[in-house]
């Protein structure tokens, strides 16, 4: 059976409604919330329908959307300490009085809750760039709308964590665990004025690393560690193929992944008239406790490892405070690797590769045949379709493999296989790569400063200040990288791992 069809079986064994509640507790020793994943939209189609060539408009427009969500930060220096802050005025898209960015966009991913009684079902987008949970409610009939005239069992508050929002409290039901849970969560009205009352309704599930991006003051995850619910601060993101995946907070759906494969290959084994030999039994031996240091005051005990660790390659977190932005160790093409120490940031709704100037020139002339497209799409390159590359990321001294082999179930008849976007155009032979140069953070001016907030500016020579995002020479690793590759997100730690499926 391929991985994408084992995939999908586990993402049913996740699901309430298919198995008891203490089957899901025997797969990990603490509480894992178990979300279905789901892209609005479907999955990333840059071609034409029923056609294998791009329409590079519409790549364009998408590269534009992308790197516009990546402006709606600065940094500046707190202390001794870089941080990043959303921005408070006008540029990068934000308005005064607006949270950030808008709900129930095409080509987010998101997950399903129901809160209130009776339960109204809401879309949660997740946002990897900020760390705010909240509900937007608008006039308009589009996205999911939550509607707290119709909820019995809403307490608010005319607490205001944000101008256009208040902090009420309201009945989460929460999947896999099967309980229902007082949250307080802000909920945002769009001035009825403003243009931005005719969007749509939806929510945000922020997973951002840092408070010092927060607006409302609302955590999703904090809200579930402060109440017990999971007890650890962590979440996992595995996606399943272009439109489906699992989203679990407080753990991971590692073991039952390896519980659903070890079964599947069991029964493979009995469908092809395998001989099962079965192991002779052995006295069960004395199960000894983890090996353990004792801490530095001598009171408590900290385990070396624990089990929901095990199988992944683990990088901590660099960079401005803010965003989960690692240190890839290489790239490697074709079994040689061509660039060293590569600066990332970790953004599953980006739905390309993007990598800056000089990287993405390193990494196609390594591809054999590439070469980049004239202007005004000169951000993309093509290569040769009967002769895509074998691509490996290097993280915590393991090689991941990348956009490798055929479409496997997701396969449509289009050529290079699925580091392939396309074809470029109708009969020919080379198609575009799915790594795109993004010249994000690259300024020619004086760049603002913010200290402790106040502004300022000085001469940067081109390299880019603070007040600017910072994504000069940082790449951008999005979905294509997390299929068959899963992520697990240590706020504690503050590191990332990563484990091949």
């Amino acid at each position: 059976m391929h991985l994408p069809a084992i995939l999908i079986c586990t993402a049913a064994l996740l699901l309430p409604h298919t198995v008891s509640t203490s089957v899901l507790r025997s797969l990990d020793n603490a509480p894992v919330l178990h979300f279905t994943l789901a892209r609005r939209g479907g999955k990333f189609s840059p071609t034409e329908h029923e056609l294998d060539y791009v329409n590079m408009t519409y790549l364009s427009q998408e590269l534009e959307k992308t790197e516009s969500r990546f402006n709606l930060t600065q940094r500046e220096v707190m202390g001794n300490k870089l941080v990043r802050k959303a921005k408070s005025n006008g540029s990068g898209g934000d308005e005064k009085g607006l949270t950030m960015g808008d709900a129930a966009t095409d080509g987010i991913w998101y997950a399903k809750i129901n809160i209130g009684d009776p339960p109204q079902e809401i879309e949660m987008d997740l946002n990897m760039l900020f760390p705010d949970f909240y509900v937007i409610t608008t006039t308009s009939r589009k996205g999911s709308k939550y509607d707290d005239y119709f909820s019995k069992s809403i307490q608010k508050s005319l607490d205001r964590p944000y101008p256009t929002c208040f902090l009420p409290s309201e009945l989460f039901h929460l999947p896999t665990v099967n309980t229902s849970l007082r949250l307080p969560f802000a909920l945002c009205r769009p001035s009825k004025f403003g243009l931005h009352t005719l969007g749509a309704s939806g929510s945000t599930l922020g997973l951002a690393p840092s408070e010092h991006l927060s607006r409302t003051g609302s955590s999703f995850l904090k809200l579930l560690l402060d109440r017990e619910v999971v007890k650890r601060p962590v979440f996992s993101l595995m996606l399943i193929n272009g439109q489906e995946g699992v989203l679990s907070i407080g753990g991971t759906a590692a073991h039952a992944i390896d519980m659903v494969m070890s079964q599947t290959e069991t029964e493979l084994d009995r469908l092809g008239g395998k001989e099962i030999v079965e192991k002779p039994k052995v006295e069960s031996e004395k199960i000894l406790p983890p090996l353990a240091k004792r801490g530095r005051t001598g009171k408590g005990i900290v385990s070396r490892q624990t089990n929901w660790e095990e199988g992944f390659a683990w990088s901590g977190v660099q960079g401005a405070d803010g965003w989960w932005q690692l240190l890839m160790r290489g790239v490697w093409v074709d079994g040689s690797r061509v660039l060293r120490n590569q600066a990332v940031v970790i953004d599953i709704n980006s739905p390309f590769i993007l990598a800056p100037p000089l990287a993405t020139k390193a990494f196609y002339a390594s591809v054999s045949g590439s070469r980049p497209l004239p202007p005004p799409v000169s951000n993309f390159y093509v290569f040769p379709c009967l002769n895509p590359p074998k691509l490996h990321f290097e993280f915590g001294g393991n090689m991941f493999p990348f956009m490798q082999g055929g479409r496997g179930a997701e396969w449509s008849g289009i050529p290079g296989g699925k580091f392939s976007l396309g074809r470029l155009e109708a009969g020919s032979g080379y198609c575009v790569g799915a790594v795109v140069e993004t010249r994000m953070g690259i300024k020619e001016e004086r760049d603002e400063v913010v200290q402790n907030g106040r502004k300022g500016s000085r001469w940067i020579g081109g390299r880019g200040g603070l007040g600017g995002n910072g994504m000069r020479d940082v790449w951008v690793i999005g979905e294509g990288f997390f299929r068959g590759v899963g992520g697990v997100f240590d706020f504690k730690e503050h590191r990332v791992g990563f484990r091949a499926y």
